[in-house]
């Protein structure tokens, strides 16, 4: 029986993964690791990104609501999403209860930016292979963080399986 060629769009999407990795050192997100599966939030990473970065606001909100904050900022994400684009939170910030949560550091322009000493948290990964239903289809897309932590997740290819 003749070996059966690799789909096209799976060798593209493996050259594109494989070139991420070796050349931008780029991190690698498990299926897994994306936990709302509505918004393809990667909701471990990005409270892992709050604690290493924020860890100050994040008590203040832990003071208020205990054992609840966790849930406290995902249920503003899910909120602020319904009406505010996603870059548009990675620039202004996410609001949780009166307080402001930064998602992205930018590069900083001076050495004295509050960005000079967080940016090198920021952190982009990528999902080869990333499943998710789109109507009736099963899709899979090669998806980027287009952040600093692997929180979020924005096609870079796609094809119906």
């Amino acid at each position: 029986m003749p070996k059966r060629k690799k789909a096209p769009e799976l060798t593209f999407q493996q050259h594109i993964a494989d070139f991420l990795v070796r050349e931008h050192k780029y991190g690698v997100l498990e299926q897994a690791d994306i936990t709302d599966t509505e918004h393809f939030i990667a909701e471990d990473h990005l409270w892992a990104f709050l604690k290493a970065t924020q860890a100050d606001t994040l008590k203040k909100l832990e003071d208020d609501y205990g054992t609840d904050a966790r849930e406290e900022v995902f249920k503003a994400l899910r909120k602020e999403l319904e009406h505010t684009p996603l870059w548009m939170l990675f620039r202004q910030g996410l609001p949780v209860r009166g307080l402001e949560f930064r998602l992205y550091y930018p590069k900083p322009r001076s050495s004295e930016s509050v960005a000079a000493k967080l940016y090198d948290k920021n952190r982009i990964t990528f999902r080869p292979h990333f499943y998710f239903h789109d109507g009736a289809a099963s899709c899979i897309a090669t998806t980027c963080d287009c952040k600093t932590c692997p929180h979020f997740c924005s096609p870079l290819h796609k094809y119906h399986a």
